[in-house]
């Protein structure tokens, strides 16, 4: 592991070429109305404090790149190298280290033949369901990546995904106000209207007991609710398609 990996993750590179003609005092280029440059006789900004030329980053990259080439290896092996150059006194260093539980899962187990992994703050999921990139090995005790790890984009779009073919799966839209609703094994002409504000309201699909699911997630969408509702016959079935 490189001696300087806590100043290259946390510190950004100098700015360059920027800030090469400044003398130290000056903070930035003196220029007229027109863009300019000012080049009258002892024309420069007042001395104050000189400008730094490094910032505050958090590049991560190397440290994952680190614990890539390290897989296979035995982590205590790895922790060690690392903690050679990363010191738990030193404010900086111990902010690298603290990224570590970001891409490792070090507290795993077996359960039913399956690596389960405990998190940060608790409880217990599957290595599937996971954030970390890498894993230790319960048994074996070697860093391993997590080969089923997904991005949160990727997550989340599968989700949305699901629950698009499972809506489409009890559900048709008619038009704003209709919609047909598989419910308790029948299909349901269900009419919406918008929730009142200030008056009470009675959904005629909750108050039949054919659904529990919340009005939002029930109809696809906020701020409606059933006002009626109609059970369809074999031929309305089947002139809708529906079987």
């Amino acid at each position: 592991m490189r001696k300087d990996m806590s100043k290259v993750i946390v510190e950004r590179p100098r700015t360059g070429r920027a800030w090469a003609g400044l003398r130290p005092g000056r903070t930035r280029a003196l220029v007229d109305d027109d863009g300019e440059p000012i080049k009258a006789k002892g024309a420069r900004e007042p001395k104050g404090r000189e400008q730094k030329t490094k910032a505050l980053n958090e590049t991560l990259n190397p440290l994952k790149r680190y614990l890539a080439s390290n897989v296979g290896r035995p982590w205590n092996k790895v922790y060690s190298e690392i903690n050679e150059h990363l010191k738990p006194t030193s404010t900086v260093q111990q902010h690298v280290r603290d990224h570590l539980d970001d891409f490792v899962a070090t507290k795993t187990r077996m359960k039913g033949g399956a690596v389960v992994v405990t998190p940060r703050f608790g409880g217990e999921r599957a290595l599937e369901d996971d954030w970390c990139l890498y894993y230790v090995h319960p048994r074996t005790g070697l860093l391993r990546k997590n080969e089923k790890y997904k991005r949160w984009n990727a997550r989340r779009r599968e989700a949305r995904q699901r629950a698009d073919a499972e809506r489409a799966a009890r559900m048709r839209v008619v038009d704003a106000k209709t919609q047909l609703h598989l419910l308790k094994g029948a299909w349901w002409e269900v009419k919406l209207a918008k929730i009142p504000e200030r008056q009470a309201y009675t959904d005629v699909v909750h108050r039949a007991g054919l659904s529990d699911m919340p009005l939002e997630l029930l109809y696809g969408r906020p701020g409606v609710y059933a006002r009626d509702k109609q059970q369809l016959s074999k031929a309305d079935m089947k002139a809708l398609k529906l079987r």
